[in-house]
């Protein structure tokens, strides 16, 4: 919302009169601590020149969620491979061994 008022070259005060709110309600919904009625989204549209959606954020959210959440699951594959790599050495350098045999460990751990 900040953005597109910006965008128009609005301050919060002329954006809550044209709105006839207080300016601190404004600067209430551009910090999301309050959100404003659906009616009064339609008018903050109209006033920026913009669409509901692209205030409430809703496309660009849900993409940017979804490819954090992509980049974490395969952060979290990557990082389940190493530990059982880890896991797998380990078992290797716990096994008892016969006297004078050696442990092979891979520099890939």
């Amino acid at each position: 919302m900040r953005a597109a008022r910006l965008a128009v070259g609005l301050t919060q005060k002329q954006l809550a009169e044209a709105l006839g709110v207080e300016s601190i309600t404004v600067s209430r919904w551009e910090r999301g601590v309050t959100t404003p009625s659906l009616p009064r989204l339609r008018r903050i549209a109209e006033r920026t020149d913009t669409t509901v959606s692209d205030l409430v954020g809703a496309p660009e959210t849900t993409t940017g969620q979804a490819a954090e959440l992509a980049a974490l699951r395969q952060e979290l594959a990557e990082t389940r491979e190493l530990v059982d790599r880890v896991a797998r050495a380990l078992e290797r350098l716990a096994r008892p061994r016969a006297p004078g045999e050696s442990v092979r460990v891979s520099g890939r751990v």
